[in-house]
């Protein structure tokens, strides 16, 4: 079968396994490169240079998750979102404490 297939309809079977193949390769990688809950907690705190973790939210994308947390760390508090490779994509901080919440409560 494979010889009565001309030069053309060979190249395009042969580039569509090819294209499988990468994308199979991609989402490997992908899927062992991503991070879980304790590992992006560790991020966010040394981010924050320590602290105490007071509220964490994940956000559930397809096969991502995105993680954000807020951070208590003396009398500042953190806002770190990391991503699912384990980046840190945003960093605010803001004096005074976070709200009525405080740090040994």
């Amino acid at each position: 079968m494979w010889k009565n297939l001309s030069g053309k309809v060979r190249a395009l079977i042969i580039a569509g396994i090819a294209v499988v193949v990468i994308l199979a390769a991609v989402l490997i990688v992908s899927l062992v490169l991503r991070v879980d809950v304790a590992e992006a907690q560790e991020t966010a705190l040394a981010a924050a240079g320590g602290g105490e973790i007071v509220a964490q939210e994940i956000d559930q994308e397809g096969l991502w998750s995105e993680y954000s947390f807020d951070i208590v760390n003396g009398d500042t508090w953190y806002e770190v979102e990391v991503s699912a490779f384990g980046s840190v994509t945003g960093l605010e901080s803001r004096q005074g404490g976070y709200g009525s919440y405080r740090q040994g409560d």
